[in-house]
């Protein structure tokens, strides 16, 4: 069953930010992830849309989502965008 992950995106630095964003791409790629959705949210059926930008991910399974998260190369990536962005992350096992 595969496994999704939603971040949400306080983006403090947008040109630091995008220049991450542009790195992590094909990194996430290349770990097997696939991008479904990034943006902000239209609207809401009920409740409160989620105010921030977000980002909605596909994986074969959460082991791939934190292969990913957890790599050498990520983690330099995630150190780069220190400052430029807070994250909240949330992992849906489907």
């Amino acid at each position: 069953m595969p496994t999704y992950h939603l971040t949400t995106l306080r983006i403090i630095d947008r040109e630091k930010f995008l220049e991450y964003a542009t790195k992590a791409r094909p990194l996430l790629e290349q770990y097997g992830g696939e991008y479904l959705a990034a943006g902000r949210a239209a609207g809401s059926l009920e409740g409160e849309a989620i105010a921030t930008p977000l980002v909605l991910t596909k994986w074969a399974n959460t082991q791939a989502l934190t292969n990913f998260w957890n790599s050498e190369e990520y983690q330099s990536l995630r150190d780069y965008r220190s400052g430029a962005v807070l994250v909240d992350s949330t992992i849906i096992e489907s």
